[in-house]
């Protein structure tokens, strides 16, 4: 996925997400380590916020500096019910920028915010 700028983000199964400049892609300038193998993520173009779908129904939020901004949903009574498969952006949107869809059927609309300080 192609974050803004020259950047570059990539998922493994081993469990890292990297974040590779395209000017040298000889060593990542950010790796995430997470809980299981990440074979799909989205990045949103204008907040530069990375979403990491798991099997455990959450969705992880990260910056491109590997900063962990938080979780999708806050609370175990809202949202999927069982695994999340994939996730999209929509930056145009002020309500729901945030897209999920899991196997429990369902696809889930987001706000995501964030605070500059």
């Amino acid at each position: 996925m192609f974050a803004s700028g020259d950047k570059v983000v990539s998922g493994s199964d081993d469990r890292s997400v990297k974040v590779w400049d395209l000017k040298n892609m000889r060593t990542p300038i950010t790796m995430i380590r997470t809980d299981s193998g990440v074979n799909r993520l989205s990045v949103s173009q204008t907040k530069n916020i990375i979403a990491i779908p798991h099997d455990n129904r959450h969705i992880r939020l990260f910056d491109l500096n590997g900063v962990r901004i938080g979780r999708v949903p806050r609370t175990n009574r809202m949202g999927h019910h069982r695994m999340v498969c994939c996730t999209a952006w929509n930056d145009a949107s002020t309500n729901c920028n945030l897209f999920s869809c899991g196997f429990d059927r369902q696809v889930l609309g987001w706000h995501v915010g964030t605070t500059t300080q």
